[in-house]
């Protein structure tokens, strides 16, 4: 069941991120938002939709895991 949370968390987080990527994308376009301040929100939302997609696929990869293995809940 914890691996099912956790594995539903990663996609509404992915799913988030990329949302604001193109928020961000959109912001950038009509100039209300710097290059380089999009620069970087659009490099952490990328990384974190990247990481929490690849967290969903795969739930069972531990060195990604959000909680503690061998942790009793």
């Amino acid at each position: 069941m914890r691996g099912f949370v956790s594995s539903l968390f990663s996609l509404f987080v992915a799913a988030f991120s990329m949302l604001a990527f193109v928020v961000g994308s959109y912001w950038m376009a009509t100039r209300q938002l710097g290059e380089l301040q999009g620069v970087f929100l659009l490099t952490g939302y990328l990384l974190a939709g990247i990481v929490f997609t690849y967290r969903f696929l795969f739930a069972d990869f531990e060195p990604l895991s959000i909680t503690r293995p061998g942790r009793a809940a």
